[in-house]
């Protein structure tokens, strides 16, 4: 579409809508695209009366206004009633719930047996208990929930009188199969597993509940698993990947009800007062929306400004570290309309419905096109005409997607990808198997039965009687600190001193914590700024200190990465680039830091430590082999614009990354050398898959690269093309036209061959 044309559709978008108007007629910002969502004519099956349900179900179907299966439920229904494994992809709003709990209560009602749905978190659990309810009780069954928060009575009844559905999420399985023997005792009963929400169910948290589900299957034999989601773009790949067998896939509706306007806006404003902006034009019209945010800290500031414009009883903060009682009152605020926006982490991106949502405004790109759609799937799902606006930044990503904004929107869900062969995730599993249960060597898979090799050969476990493996008393301490699985087990925790006690007030996971938490490093948690006073890597403890509520500054690391190559997994060639991806050892090393003003962001001073801190880890990641381009033909001088050169390559690749696979900004972590070999490796012990991800994904990858590069009117680079927040050398020896040479000669063909990494030369991140 031509730039005239562009311009001519947005105009008449605008012409007939009131409130496009009034946010075109501000001077300080500009429609950069405007996508209209058009409404989907939702195709029926049979007649509610066609299926074998409970009647009790039909009527109260009927009490809703349903008379009809959608044609995709109808699939679904009878796919799981024969017994299929079956995912279910059909877009937000459209009915999922119905699409797998109706033929589950059908068979349980025929033939008894107890049906696990597992949701990603407590809250969505809960949150869906209410609607799950409501069928399951007018069919005659039962059904509880199972987590960390429900009584012990509860508890009782559960294990010595099994609900027909039992409704929980993976941490809490973790746990009961490990400590709570009379939950075990239930499990021979469970004939169905379902997982809602099945996108969140990537990388590292992924593999986790693909191995929680692999222990879950030992104690249940015929279990049939069932999956759903809105957004995935490889279904059929990715439920092999945590399920370990081929499902049916069962595609559903892609749109919605009612017309959704989406519109991309750049503003002349800092970011947080454009969002107040909006929100004051929305509440004007009467609308009620979610702003959603990627951290706390902007969540909560975005909160402040808008108390000051007297929208304080208007709005509230919905995010991780609030009671669930504090959000559970928030959300029911907003239903009865008591508040007009909520401003959200991605607490709110998953499934918990809340009621009327008109608009969606994020102020922050989502890190991927699912997360995305997720958000943006919480409007118009009455079928009203609804907005959702993404706000423009000053980085890459935003930077891009101005240039070519019409590739924001004809993008597909990212495929999801997972990491089964993580060595260092499947040797806890492996501890938490035998903790769940003594092993027979027997029942190991190639890949499991090495490992478990490996944790003998450490101490952990030992072999009994030739064919059952045991924990050893070591094995044990080790296993219990998987408390969590949304990481690998590896955290540093955060302490503050209060008088002569020590108090523990969070925890981060590494490699991560070392460039949060290293000494002098300010950090920010809970609304509060504190100081690290003292890391001690070896005790896995930071000492912090609570700083003055005005404090102005912040701290970024400076640091270096090593890699060494452990092992090469695959290897090809693309656009004359050899590539392997391989197994590697990461030595991080923190040297100091940089001082910011917490606003402006402008450099106050660089600081070194008095000692490095250092982790090595090991994960996975590619190797790429660039060509060496020659930038000057005196050799010191061409030695720093090639170290220029493919350090800048290394950044927007994995900025690239964001847009080609979904990584988010922390997910990959990158390593250049002026002899032109780039390491990118996933940013998570063992790997995430993401590595992989970007191994299929690299010549579109290269290609938005040099997009990134090529399009950016600065000098010779800004944070708008190849600047990092994340750069371990302060964004220096960085070179955008150098960048953009090393690309056009690969995409006029140049071609290289692999090397050795240059041990010991300097390297850049």
């Amino acid at each position: 579409m031509s730039l005239n044309d562009k311009m001519l559709k947005i105009i008449r978008e605008i012409s007939k809508d009131d409130i496009l108007k009034t946010i075109a007629s501000d001077n300080y910002r500009s429609i950069v695209y405007i996508h209209v969502e058009n409404p989907v004519e939702f195709e029926y099956g049979p007649p509610i009366d066609s299926a074998d349900i409970p009647d009790g179900v039909k009527e109260y179907l009927k009490s809703r206004g349903i008379e009809r299966f959608l044609k995709y439920q109808w699939e679904a229904y009878q796919l799981i009633k024969s017994g299929n494994d079956t995912v279910i992809v059909s877009g937000t709003g459209t009915g999922k719930t119905e699409a797998f709990i109706l033929p589950i209560i059908s068979r349980i009602v025929k033939d008894g047996g107890i049906a696990v749905l597992i949701y990603p978190t407590k809250a969505l659990a809960r949150d869906q208990y209410i609607r799950i309810r409501q069928y399951v009780e007018k069919a005659g069954l039962t059904v509880e929930v199972y987590d960390g928060d429900t009584p012990e009575d509860v508890r009782k009844r559960i294990y010595s009188n099994p609900p027909n559905i039992l409704i929980t999420n993976p941490d809490m399985l973790h746990y009961a199969l490990m400590y709570v023997d009379k939950f075990k005792n239930m499990l021979p009963n469970v004939k169905f597993v379902v997982l809602d929400d099945f996108h969140m169910y990537e990388g590292v948290f992924g593999t986790h509940v693909h191995y929680v589900l692999r222990r879950f299957s030992r104690f249940c034999k015929d279990v049939q698993y069932i999956a759903t989601s809105a957004t995935i773009g490889n279904p059929e790949e990715f439920s092999k990947m945590i399920f370990g067998r081929d499902c049916k896939i069962v595609k559903g509706i892609v749109g919605r009800r009612g017309i959704v306007k989406h519109i991309l806006i750049k503003s002349k404003r800092p970011k947080i007062r454009e969002v107040v902006e909006l929100v004051k034009i929305f509440c004007k019209f009467g609308k009620r929306g979610i702003v959603f945010a990627d951290s706390h800290r902007l969540v909560e500031l975005i909160k402040k400004h808008l108390d000051k414009e007297g929208l304080d009883r208007k709005t509230a903060v919905h995010r991780a570290g609030l009671t669930r009682e504090e959000r559970a009152e928030i959300e029911d605020k907003f239903r009865k309309g008591e508040i007009m926006f909520i401003i959200a982490t991605p607490t709110l991106e998953i499934g918990i419905d809340i009621g009327h949502v008109d608009v969606a405004i994020m102020a922050t790109v989502p890190p991927s096109y699912i997360r995305y759609l997720q958000r943006s799937g919480r409007v118009g799902r009455r079928g009203q005409v609804s907005y959702v606006i993404q706000i423009l930044g000053n980085d890459p990503i935003s930077s891009y997607f101005e240039t070519y904004p019409e590739e924001f929107f004809n993008r597909n869900p990212e495929p999801l990808h997972i990491d089964p062969r993580n060595v260092e995730l499947a040797k806890m599993h492996i501890l938490a198997m035998c903790e769940d249960a003594p092993i027979k060597l027997s029942e190991l898979d190639d890949f499991e039965y090495s490992v478990a090799m490996d944790l003998v050969d450490e101490g952990l476990l030992k072999i009994v009687h030739g064919k059952y493996l045991y924990l050893t008393d070591r094995g044990r301490k080790v296993v219990s600190r998987l408390k969590s699985l949304r990481g690998m087990g590896d955290r540093i925790e955060i302490v503050i001193k209060i008088g002569s006690k020590e108090k523990k007030i969070g925890e981060r996971e590494l490699p991560i914590a070392i460039r949060e938490l290293f000494p002098n490093a300010i950090y920010l948690h809970g609304g509060r700024i504190y100081k690290v006073e003292k890391l001690d890597i070896n005790l896995r403890r930071a000492y912090v200190v609570r700083l003055p509520e005005d404090t102005n500054y912040i701290t970024s690391p400076l640091y270096t990465s090593i890699p060494r190559i452990d092992r090469v997994i695959e290897s090809g060639k693309i656009l004359g680039i050899p590539y392997q991806y391989v197994e590697l050892t990461i030595n991080e090393i923190v040297e100091g830091y940089v001082l910011k003003d917490m606003y402006s962001s402008r450099i106050i001073s660089e600081e070194y430590l008095d000692e490095e801190i250092s982790y090595e880890f090991k994960t996975k990641g590619l190797v790429l082999y660039f060509p060496l381009i020659t930038f000057s033909k005196i050799e010191p001088l061409d030695y720093l614009e090639r170290a220029k050169a493919y350090h800048a390559v290394e950044h927007a690749l994995i900025t690239a990354a964001q847009i080609s696979i979904g990584a988010g900004q922390t997910d990959l972590g990158g390593i250049s050398y002026p002899t032109g070999e780039i390491v990118i490796y996933d940013g998570y012990l063992g790997g995430s898959g993401l590595c992989r991800q970007l191994m299929y994904k690299l010549r579109e990858t290269i290609e938005i690269a040099y997009k990134i590069v090529k399009n950016c009117k600065c000098f010779d680079g800004c944070p708008k093309c190849i600047y990092s927040p994340y750069c371990g050398n302060n964004n220096k020896y960085l070179s955008r036209r150098n960048a953009v040479k090393v690309f056009e000669a690969i995409l006029r063909g140049a071609e290289s061959s692999e090397r050795e990494l240059p041990v010991g030369t300097k390297a850049y991140v």
